[in-house]
């Protein structure tokens, strides 16, 4: 009996170990994907931040997060006098046909937070098969301090995008009649 073919093993080989490291990328990709059965906990992600200890927020980053299994976050952001914080949160649900909400708070500390036209402190949002923003913003009219921001979800998981904006309420509202520079702020 003649001696197998060298290339002909190596081409053997070869093929085996492809289909090896295909079988591999696709398992990573389908638990990238989040289709491999991973359990609601195990796709949580993104910034966290508790009550005692808020996550810092940057207000030129954009921030990504999946919460799921009845989870509430807390997140900071440092409001000088005379400027405002706006936040942007856009919300989604991660599994059609499964109900998520996702209620976003500023909280009102003493004295409370001014506010701007055309925002809210506080938001619930529903979420089925679509998603929903809030846009929340507080003006700060006293000394510098910090605004904590509050997500809690319940029910499915929500995909949620956090987007800030800081800046002076004399440049974005004008000057006031008053000349404060707080033109929009209720005192």
């Amino acid at each position: 009996m003649k001696n197998k073919n060298p290339f002909l093993l190596i081409g053997v080989y070869l093929c085996l170990s492809a289909v090896i490291l295909f079988s591999v990328s696709c398992a990573e990709m389908a638990r990238d994907m989040g289709i491999d059965g991973a359990t609601d906990v195990q796709l949580r992600s993104g910034l966290t931040g508790t009550q005692n200890n808020p996550a810092s927020l940057d207000p030129f980053k954009r921030y990504d997060l999946v919460m799921t299994a009845n989870e509430t976050r807390f997140f900071t952001m440092k409001v000088p006098s005379g400027w405002y914080w706006k936040v942007y949160v856009t919300a989604a649900s991660r599994k059609e046909n499964e109900e998520g909400r996702l209620s976003a708070d500023i909280s009102q500390p003493d004295p409370p937070w001014s506010p701007l036209d055309g925002t809210s402190f506080n938001k619930t949002m529903v979420l089925k098969n679509d998603g929903d923003q809030a846009l929340l913003a507080v003006g700060n009219a006293v000394q510098t301090r910090y605004a904590v921001l509050r997500l809690s979800q319940d029910g499915a998981p929500v995909y949620v995008t956090i987007e800030s904006q800081v800046s002076t309420t004399a440049n974005l509202l004008g000057p006031s009649p008053d000349n404060s520079g707080l033109k929009g702020l209720s005192q």
